[in-house]
């Protein structure tokens, strides 16, 4: 795969005929082509690099054997999950209705949000519901990465921004 990084988030408003406008600094990576892919664990829609995202297929079927159901549904689940676009002229991809509505979306207002390889499309109001729990969950998962490699758990700071750490004396 590339070493593409997509990075930051980016309020964005679907046009009439549905219509994303990437980001113009985040263009060239899709000028190949792209993938629009249903998330299987959050409302959202990938949108990544044609070349990545075959490239993470095969990556995920490697070493499995082709007859075996699990890799059947794992085959089944990453191509009938993406749906191949191209950018217009303007930097725009159209999202169709099955995507929205996967995703949530009930609006225009939208939020394009880097993940690494892929960005995400979401609809606003459900980023603002799942992104304190990303925040609780990344505290666990440092937590518990550390505490295995013999560090101390780190104070982090709950859903409403109230800290987690009970101060000196403890709780």
């Amino acid at each position: 795969m590339s070493d593409l990084q997509l990075q930051s988030q980016f309020e964005l408003t679907l046009d009439a005929k549905n219509r994303l406008t990437i980001p113009a600094r985040f263009r060239d990576p899709f000028k190949a082509g792209l993938v629009l892919v249903r998330s299987h664990d959050v409302p959202a829609v990938g949108v990544e690099p044609l070349a990545d995202y075959r490239e993470f297929v095969q990556q995920s079927l490697a070493g499995r054997h082709p007859l075996d159901p699990a890799t059947r549904q794992i085959e089944r689940f990453l191509n009938s999950a993406a749906t191949p676009a191209e950018l217009d002229g303007q930097g725009r991809v159209t999202v169709s209705p099955s995507l929205l509505e996967h995703s949530r979306i009930t609006g225009k207002d939208v939020l394009l949000v880097g993940s690494g390889r892929r960005f995400e499309l979401w609809d606003r109001e459900q980023w603002a519901g799942y992104a304190p729990t990303l925040q609780d969950a990344m505290l666990q998962i440092g937590n518990a990465i550390g505490g295995a490699a013999g560090f101390p758990p780190a104070p982090g700071f709950g859903p409403a921004g109230g800290t987690t750490d009970p101060g000196p004396g403890g709780a």
